[in-house]
């Protein structure tokens, strides 16, 4: 085979990492479910996935993959996303979402009658596996038009550059460092707040990832920004502080570590915020 359309179902409810738990594979003849809650041994699954020859076909592909980074240790390749294909023709003013793909290219109306299955239960109803089945039953078909298309307005290099963001496996990890961005708020603090909201994110982050527990888990966003406000200068009240004495030994005494680590070092005047 040349072509392979791939899709996964995940959750991540109660992990900071996506629990992988069902892969939907296409060919031009076939479609299979492959159940890594039940198979033990994937190595064929991944030497498919990494197959040089194979062009892996999807949509949206990001979270997909971070998926199957998370859970195979791969990163797969070569990939063709069709969502960044109808970005680069300029075909939609937002991103296209699968189903809006295949009843513009293929003319089907897809239910999302389970969009919301908890895809990590077992058995999965015939009804589940059918919806899985739709996520890549036309994916080829919609691939072999969009590359004609791109190929017809001469946007090749421009479909190429778009896709090297899933060259780098770095894009799938975490990135302590720049967690203090996605903290919600942290635009509204000061400069100095915003130094110890630095501190204060990654080491979350840390911790989340070590757990294996989504970051509001261990602290949330509005508790964080509230300590970056409080401590952003040196003062006495780290011992009496609500926030802090509200959480575990572990939790407190890492975030504590992180203030007074950065009541050491001071402000860097430096560091682009």
């Amino acid at each position: 085979i040349s072509l392979l359309a791939v899709d996964t179902e995940f959750m991540r409810v109660k992990t900071y990492f996506p629990k992988l738990c069902l892969i939907q594979l296409a060919t031009e003849t076939e479609l299979v479910c492959v159940d890594p809650l039940a198979i033990d041994d994937l190595s064929s699954l991944s030497n498919l996935l990494t197959a040089p020859n194979i062009l892996k076909i999807l949509h949206a592909a990001s979270q997909d993959i971070e998926a199957i980074v998370h859970e195979l240790d791969i990163l797969p390749a070569p990939i063709f996303d069709t969502q960044i294909a109808i970005n680069v023709m300029g075909e939609h003013d937002n991103l296209m979402s699968y189903q809006e793909m295949i009843d513009r290219y293929q003319g089907i109306h897809l239910e999302k009658d389970q969009a919301r299955t908890q895809w990590d239960h077992r058995p999965l109803s015939p009804r589940q596996i059918e919806y899985a089945y739709d996520d890549v039953r036309y994916l080829i078909n919609c691939y072999e038009i969009l590359e004609y298309q791109i190929a017809d307005k001469g946007l090749e290099s421009n479909l190429k550059n778009a896709h090297k963001i899933f060259e780098d496996r770095a894009h799938y990890e975490p990135d302590c460092e720049n967690a203090w961005k996605k903290v919600k708020g942290y635009k509204r603090l000061r400069r100095i707040e915003k130094q110890l909201l630095m501190k204060l994110a990654k080491a979350r982050e840390i911790m989340a990832v070590r757990r294996n527990l989504p970051k509001r888990w261990i602290i949330k966003d509005q508790e964080l920004t509230e300590l970056s406000k409080r401590f952003s200068s040196q003062n006495d009240n780290l011992d009496t502080d609500e926030i802090l004495n509200k959480f575990n030994p572990d939790i407190k005494k890492t975030l504590e570590e992180a203030i007074t680590n950065f009541w050491d070092l001071g402000s860097d005047s430096s560091t682009s915020l």
